[in-house]
């Protein structure tokens, strides 16, 4: 509790004073395409890696498979979640820490991220198999986070929804994340004015039952962030530390893309990446892999521009 408290007062001060300046801006980093992705079908959203199997989200559900290690830009398969459904944005793509009997793959936890629908708070777990090239997925559980009923009575800080399911895999914790505000230029002109939220729980296990729901009295910490870019997408964890992507791409100077590393340890902003003119296109979703960032992005349906995976060099400020 003291150290959610210490973080919010940090959170409060200025955008030029002593928060903001935690960590300057990584200045320079190395950004490059690293796959220029064929097969899309629809906007592209959440993004995980496990071995070669590179997993692109569609909004919708829809899920393209793609060879990380021979960096083909055309999927080599693809399949539906079995959560797949209009209102499944499939925001963000995690993989946990359980692995399902049978299944070719730990858990996969796709977040929702669709504001204003009835499954905005809800996290679907789905065991993926992959048996003589054929790919299918069975939705195993289903987390539903009971709004922010009774936080704010016990000294936590609410969130306005929609909450990113993070999987921090070295430590074993589940995380929340989202904001009070949403992070609209409608809703927030000034990031400012509004705070990142990260919240802890357990990893819910299978032998939970195919409905989890998590409360109040699930959580087990939580810290704030100052917020001084809006427009969130989603992003991964690692060790404590969120890495999280912003904005659009480089058409809307008001929504730059960028990203935030966040230190759930310090309630400190630990790097600061400033990509508005070298994203071209929205960022999405990200991931970490043999010591760089992989973001995905997406580009308008009409026009005929492939979206990208980026390739990004990590903070220089030090590895957990």
């Amino acid at each position: 509790m003291k150290k959610h408290l210490i973080a919010s007062l940090l959170a409060l001060l200025p955008i030029g004073g002593a928060a903001a300046q935690e960590m300057p801006p990584f200045e320079n980093p190395e950004v490059s395409v690293f796959i220029a992705k064929e097969g899309r079908g629809r906007a592209q959203q959440g993004m995980a890696l496990w071995g070669r199997y590179l997993f692109s989200c569609e909004d919708g559900g829809h899920v393209n498979i793609y060879d990380f290690k021979k960096v083909d830009p055309k999927p080599i398969a693809g399949f539906e979640l079995a959560s797949s459904a209009k209102d499944n944005h499939a925001n963000n793509a995690e993989f946990g820490v359980e692995k399902k009997k049978g299944a070719s793959f730990p858990l996969l936890y796709i977040s929702i991220g669709k504001v204003g629908s009835e499954l905005e708070w809800t996290c679907y777990v789905e065991s993926v198999t992959r048996k003589k090239g054929e790919w299918q997925s069975e939705l195993v559980q289903t987390i539903i986070l009971d709004k922010t009923r009774g936080w704010e009575e016990a000294g936590y800080t609410a969130i306005f929804g929609s909450p990113s399911w993070l999987i921090d895999r070295e430590r074993g914790f589940f995380w929340t994340f989202s904001a009070i505000r949403r992070t609209t230029p409608q809703v927030t002109p000034d990031p400012r004015e509004n705070l990142y939220v990260a919240t802890k729980f357990r990893i819910p296990k299978l032998s939970e039952g195919p409905v989890v729901h998590l409360g109040v009295e699930d959580i087990l910490g939580q810290v704030t962030f100052p917020s001084d870019i809006g427009f969130t997408q989603a992003g991964c964890m690692k060790d404590g530390l969120i890495y999280y992507c912003f904005g659009v791409g480089n058409r809307d100077a008001s929504r730059p893309a960028g990203m935030r590393v966040y230190d759930t340890d310090t309630g400190k902003i630990y790097a600061r990446y400033n990509l508005f003119d070298v994203v071209l296109q929205e960022p999405e979703d990200v991931f970490l892999k043999g010591g760089w960032i992989y973001m995905n992005a997406n580009t308008p349906s009409k026009g005929g521009i492939v979206p990208n995976v980026y390739r990004i060099s990590m903070p220089k400020n030090g590895k957990r």
